[in-house]
């Protein structure tokens, strides 16, 4: 029992690793290629796991070469244009000028209803709002809206609001983040002044968030209890 306990620990590590050298993005974003070495690598730590018997690295061995081809295959289709529409495919239109190519949907073996789904899920219900819907090589449908479907954006209305950033956590339970100081261009010396501020310390806060123009939130602790 304690060798099985070992080996899954040693191949939970060596596969997180391996997922880290490849980089690889959410499973709704992969390529097929990358999906196939997904799986490959899940049903290959399967086995010497359960086979106690079997010796470690003839499990990791073949996980080490999938992560190789990997690495491989993500350099060729960089430097390889051709390659990389040969493994990973290409984008299709599938809606042109709110008309639907039934070409293109037969090809990509997606249905109406399918594509309704998804339009709906990104907040577009009449399809003749749409000035472009595109299939991406990873499956997913991206919408781009015709002029007058288009939220109202403040260029629109020739307003130039500040550029704050965006809202970062500068505490949390307590700890700091120094990267959220950093990005925000605060420091430590502005945080002692909003502690000294609200009167309270770093362990008092649950999460403090900050923005570029110093405007901060502060959630202490006794308030989430």
């Amino acid at each position: 029992m304690a060798i099985t306990a070992v080996r899954t620990v040693i191949i939970y590590i060596f596969i997180i690793t391996a997922m880290r050298i490849m980089g690889k993005r959410q499973l709704g974003e992969l390529q097929p290629a990358e999906l196939v070495v997904t799986l490959l690598i899940s049903d290959l730590a399967a086995v010497p796991m359960q086979e106690s018997g079997m010796p470690l690295l003839n499990g990791l061995i073949p996980i080490m070469m999938l992560v190789a081809l990997e690495l491989l295959l993500s350099v060729l289709m960089m430097k390889i244009p051709a390659f990389h529409r040969l493994i990973g495919g290409k984008a299709k239109i599938v809606v042109n000028d709110g008309k639907i190519d039934a070409s293109a949907m037969k090809g990509m073996r997606l249905t109406v209803e399918d594509l309704m789904e998804t339009l709906r899920q990104q907040g577009t219900f009449d399809i003749t709002d749409i000035q472009y819907a595109i299939v991406e090589a990873n499956g997913k449908i991206s919408v781009y809206p015709k002029p007058g479907a288009r939220q109202v954006t403040c260029q629109d209305l020739s307003l130039a609001p500040p550029d704050n950033g965006i809202p970062m956590v500068i505490v949390s339970d307590g700890k700091v983040s120094q990267w959220g100081l950093s990005v925000c261009g605060l420091d430590e010396s502005w945080l002692s002044g909003v502690l000294a501020a609200n009167t309270c310390s770093l362990s008092d806060i649950f999460i403090l968030t900050a923005d570029k123009s110093r405007r901060y939130t502060l959630i202490r602790k006794e308030q989430c209890a």
